[in-house]
Order: structure tokens, then sequence, then C-alpha cells
């Protein structure tokens, strides 16, 4: 499967909103129906009230496109912590965690979906070929999704099944030996009946060497990719009141990981045992609607995810060689942690089919209750003999109901809430050159979050809203760490937000803008923190004492002219949080870990009328700090994309270059000491790449 098919890149017009290619040429385009499907309640783009940024298909092809870590930096207020092969750790807002090293608990700040699949903390496999459109939602969703979704949600929303016969096939190549080929197909599979069964089907494979070489190994291919997607999608109409949407996901991930380098060079390593990043993954969903009643709806979503992965490193980073790097460590180690993580859940929602006059006052409602299941059970084993066992299962069961009271045809009152019971259980034990750990762990809780939102249509264009939400995070326990025999409790965390935004079309619609501003009082806040030498660490999750988040978010789309469009968007946070105590230790306030004041994007878009079409993106942000553990700080960066192509009938050749001015930044940083004192260490991201994607679409 390595080297299957064809194409990549339809290059588009505009990141938002998503136009048909025949729109292009007016001035003032008529602006086609986004659908914002990651709420409770789907809603057009124009009327949400979240702060949120669709990316739809059209732009994600025109940017040479691989994978989800290819757009983050365009969205604003979203950052990922590097560490692994591909973004796993992702905050918005400045919340978020940024590992999970042996010892730490499941991350589970920002919900992150494939369809009706939950890879939370996993998003390794977030390949976006074939997808119609990326969904970030800013800000806590627990009144609709609970626990795991405290600092927002991501979706990822592939192509549907079809009655009629279309797809693509799609081949890239492009330096580091890049090679990605895909091939999608949908239709119907009842000739008689077009409608009543239909499917997707799409399959995707990327490899690439990475652009480091290992000097002591002589092999350019430590860092490499290897990476298979597959997605299969079934439409069933049963009959006129039953419809059943059922998805399988398949993704084999098998990705080195050698990065970090004494010498702290950019495209050298000196790594004697290289590690790697592997994860298999498979998923299962079945969505089932049932409109057989006359003025309410049945929705019922199952699914599971099982993910087997494999994470390890060098510990020593350089040493067994001298004659080739002088840069030695006092020790040699290599850690490898392994894996299982399960996910099941279950939901069952009543909807209001159209307008009614429940309780004399609620206009449209939806009431149901989820239950979801994670079981994690991570093996860390190091070459010098310690190992670590730890066993980590999560119940919950949540009711949760959203009504809206029109007062008028232009104003609206929606209250959500949602009441959840959550009992986790560790279990961990642990050889440490002799001395022996086991601990064992029950907790259970009552939780509850919501919001109350008020939405205005100030005119037939412009929607203004205002927010209060209670968002939420589960208490736990660290497990036992290496310098002790008990585990360190946290408690649960409360997040209180208020928020107004306000979007509208602006000098005859040639200008389509939206703009977000929050604040975000945190209680008892989660922080994760670390200490240690070399490849043992002490891995906590404490409670601090209260964290504040300015910020807003404005995201701008200006039709320049028939052929000419500018995107334009960016985020602005102040996130700090004050001083509490730690392990004993008084911790300082300060700004939080990855939480830069401003990002920003810029797209200039051309497109024309003989089939030419060209884009250029710059996106960045400044400094912020890496971790709570430590001060240093990631640098700013300002990355510069661009590509150009054409499309003739059914074919589109697009050429393009990601950090075309080769930027060098960061993309994770550490600061410890490695055996020569506290030093910083960094994981450098990809310098200047270029690719040539060829697509055929029917």
């Amino acid at each position: 499967m390595r080297h299957t098919i064809s194409a990549l890149a339809l290059l588009s017009i505009a990141t938002t909103p998503l136009f048909a290619e025949e729109d292009v040429v007016s001035a003032i385009p008529e602006l086609p129906v986004t659908i914002v499907t990651g709420e409770l309640w789907e809603s057009e783009l124009q009327k949400t009230t979240a702060s949120v940024t669709v990316l739809n298909q059209a732009s994600l092809e025109g940017k040479g496109v691989q994978h989800f870590e290819d757009v983050i930096n365009a969205i604003p207020n979203l950052t990922w912590t590097g560490g692994t092969s591909r973004p796993r750790y992702i905050q918005i807002r400045g919340i978020g965690e940024n590992s999970q090293f042996e010892g730490e608990t499941p991350d589970s700040s920002v919900r992150f979906l494939v369809d009706d699949l939950d890879f939370t903390g996993v998003g390794t496999i977030g390949n976006l070929f074939d997808v119609q459109q990326v969904e970030v939602l800013r800000g806590p969703q627990a009144g609709a999704f609970g626990a795991n979704a405290a600092g927002g949600m991501i979706r990822i929303v592939t192509n549907d099944p079809t009655p009629y016969w279309t797809g693509q096939a799609e081949s890239t190549i492009g330096s580091d030996s890049l090679f990605a080929g895909g091939f999608a197909v949908g239709g119907p599979l009842l000739e008689n009946d077009p409608e009543k069964l239909t499917f997707r089907f799409a399959l995707h494979q990327l490899t690439q060497d990475g652009f480091r070489e290992n000097v002591f190994l002589n092999k350019d291919d430590t860092n490499e990719r290897d990476e298979l997607t597959t997605r299969l999608k079934l439409r069933w109409i049963a009959n006129e009141d039953w419809q059943f949407d059922g998805g399988l996901f398949y993704a084999d991930v098998n990705n080195g990981y050698d990065e970090f380098t004494l010498s702290k060079s950019r495209i050298s390593s000196y790594s004697d045992e290289p590690g790697r990043d592997e994860q298999e993954t498979f998923g299962s969903s079945l969505r089932g609607i049932w409109s057989g009643m006359d003025k309410v709806e049945l929705v019922t979503i199952s699914s599971f995810t099982t993910s087997d992965s494999t994470y390890s490193f060098d510990g020593d980073w350089g040493a067994g060689n001298t004659a080739l790097s002088p840069f030695t460590s006092a020790y040699t180690d290599f850690l490898e942690m392994d894996r299982d993580r399960d996910v099941l859940s279950q939901e069952i929602r009543l909807n209001s089919k159209d307008k009614t006059d429940a309780l004399g006052w609620i206009d449209r409602w939806t009431v149901g209750i989820n239950s979801q299941s994670l079981d994690e059970k991570s093996y860390a084993v190091w070459d010098s003999g310690a190992i670590w066992d730890t066993d980590f299962e999560s119940d919950s069961i949540a009711l949760f109901g959203q009504g809206t009271n029109e007062f008028s045809s232009d104003t609206r009152l929606t209250i959500q809430i949602r009441v959840e019971y959550y009992e986790v259980d560790v279990d961990a034990s642990g050889d440490f050159y002799g001395t022996v750990f086991d601990y064992s762990l029950d907790e259970e809780d009552n939780l509850w979050g919501g919001n109350i939102t008020l939405e205005h249509d100030l005119d037939a264009k412009t929607q203004a809203h205002f927010t209060m939400s209670r968002g939420y995070k589960a208490g736990g326990a660290s497990t036992p760490n290496f310098t002790g025999d008990v585990a360190i409790t946290y408690d649960e965390e409360t997040i209180y937000t208020v928020e107004a935004g306000i979007r509208s079309s602006f000098f005859e619609d040639k200008v389509d803008a939206s703009l977000n501003v929050f604040y975000i009082y945190r209680d008892d806040p989660q922080f994760r923190d670390s200490q240690g030498a070399g490849s043992f660490f002490d891995y906590i999750t404490t409670n601090g004492h209260i964290a504040e988040h300015f910020g807003a978010e404005g995201e701008a789309t200006w039709y320049i002219a028939p052929n000419w469009n500018l995107n334009a968007a960016v985020g602005l946070l102040d996130a700090k949080r004050h001083s509490y105590t730690a392990r004993g230790v008084d911790v300082d306030s300060r700004k939080l870990p990855n939480a830069p004041d401003f990002t920003f994007s810029a797209r200039l878009d051309y497109n024309s009328d003989t089939g030419l079409f060209s884009n250029l993106e710059l996106v960045g942000s400044n400094d912020y700090y890496e971790s709570n553990s430590h001060s240093e700080k990631r640098n700013s960066f300002a990355i510069l994309n661009a590509s150009v192509g054409y499309r003739y009938e059914n074919w589109t050749f697009t050429v393009w270059s990601k950090n075309l001015s080769d930027e060098e930044y960061e993309e994770r940083v550490f600061f410890f000491d490695n055996g020569f004192g506290d030093q910083r260490y960094e994981a450098p991201a990809a310098p200047r790449t270029f690719g040539v994607t060829a697509n055929y679409t029917w």
C-alpha cells in the first residue's frame, strides 16, 4: 500500500467561508451555507454563537495540506506541543495538556473527534485527505460534552456517502522523500434505489524520511513517517422513519522519533538507539435517527475506539560514540512506553422537530443521556531495569438538556445544562532499582456544567451574542512517582467563562467578519508539573489557586475583486496563574504556558477564469512559556506558505511550499539537568519544504 494512487490539491479560495468555483467570478459572491456540526444543534456558521473556525475542503486542499498539523498555526488561540512525531497534545486559549509520560493521566482537556469517533489525546491520526471540513470550537463545551471538553473541541468531518458516483485520486511528491497517495470513492450500492444504501471509502498512505540525519548511525530516516489511514462510511435509509450512518476507521502509524540532541542541532542527531512513535487505531460508530413521531426525533450515537501505541526515545541523546560526537552524557538509557487505550460511548437524544411550545415557553429543546468508559493500560520500561505499570479506568454517565425561548423573531435565549457522575480507578505499580511501588485509587464525583446564551439579530446580516458558561475538569490522582510512594490527589477544576461576540457582513457583502471577546476564571486550576533528570522524571497534576484568561478572536474575509480575496485571523490572549504551592514549594504568579499573547494568519488568494490559481499565507505567534515546570520560552515565529497551480477539466496540479522563508523555530523545549547541569534543549520544527500534487476528481 505504500505507493498507492494519486493526487492532492484543488487549490481554493479563502479559508472561510466555502463557496463554489462559479462564485469566484463575482466581485460580491453569494455565500453558500457552511454548517457547524460540532455543537448539540447544527447551525449555519453565520448564525452560530460559538467562537469557531471552520476550514472547508477547498481551503485544506489549496495549501498542500496532509495532516491537522499543517493547519494548527492558522487558527486563532490554538497551540500544540511537540515531543511526538505528530501533534497529540493541543491547547485552546491556554487550556490543555502538553504531555503524557509515565504516571500522567490521559489527556482530556481538548476533545478531538473524527466524525463521531473520540480520539482525544491520540491525535496522531489526524489525516485530512477526503475531508469535508475541520471545526475548532473554542471555550468550554462541558455543557454538551462533559469533562473532556474543558478547553474546547476539534472535529474533523469527513465526506459523506452520496447517491451518485463520485471520488478522487491524488498523488504528492516532495522534499525529504515525501510520497503521499490517496483514493476515495462513493456512491449507491443498490442500482434500483440509489438513495437507500450508499457508501464512501477513502484510503491514504504517506511516507517521508524526515529532515534530520542521524550522524552516529549514518542514516537519514530515523525520524521517518509511514502512515496509513482508511475510512468507510455507510448510510442506510431503512424506511421513511429510520436512517442509520455507520463508520469504520483504521490507521496504522509507524513513525520514528529521533529529535533531541545534546548538540542542540537543527538537523543532526547522535542517538545510538533512536526512538519510535507508533500507533495502530481502530474505530467504529453507528448513528441512528428515528423520525416516526410528529414532534420528536430520536437520535442514538454509539462509538468505540481502540489504540495500541508505542512511544520511545534514546535517553542518552548521543552517548555511544565520542569519536563522532563530543556531546556525551553521564549515563545511557532507553525508555519505551506501550499503551492500550479503549473508549466506549453511548448517547441517546430526544430532539424537538419543529417549533414547539413545551412547558409554555420552550420553542426548541433537546434532552439526552450519555455514558462513556475509558480504559488505558500503560507499561513503561527502561533498559536500565526500571519499570512502570498503570491501569487507568474512568466511567461517567451524564444527563443533559438544552432549550431555546424566542422572545421575538430577532431575540433568543438558550439554556444548556449537564449533570455528570464521574468515577476513576487507578492501579499502578513500579520497580525503581529495587524500590517497589504499588498503589490503588478509587475516586468518584458529581459534576455539572452548562451555559446561558442570549443572541440578538441587529439586522438581517448582523448577529450579536452574549454567553455565560460553567465548565469543569474532573479530579483524580497522579500515580506514585520515583521520589515517593504516595500518590498526589487533585480536585475538580471549575471554569467560568463570559463571552460576547458579533458576526456580520459589511460593505455590500464584500467583507464577512466575526469577533469574540472572552474572560475565563479558573478555580482550582489543574496544572501538570515535572521534575527530574535524564529520562527519569516525576510527573504530577496539582491544583493551583486561580488562573485568569482574557482574550479575543477575530476573523474576516475580504472579497477584493472578482478573482481576489483576502482572509485574516488574529487571536489575542493574556493568561496568568496566581501564586500557589506545589510539593511544598511556593510557585510565583506569571503567565501560563502554551498561551501566546497573539497568534495571527493572513492569506491572499487569486483564482483566474482560465484555471490558474495561487495563494500566499503568513502565520505566526509571539514567544510563550513552554511549561509550568521551568521558565523557558518558545521563540516567536512567522511562517510563509505559498502555492501555485492550474485546473484543467477534472485535473488540478499544484506546486506548494511550507515555511518558504526557512524560519527556524521550536516545536518543543525542555530545561533540565542531562548530566551537564540545567540546560535548554529544543526540538526544531521542520525547515522549508516543497511539493507537487496532482488531483483527479469525478
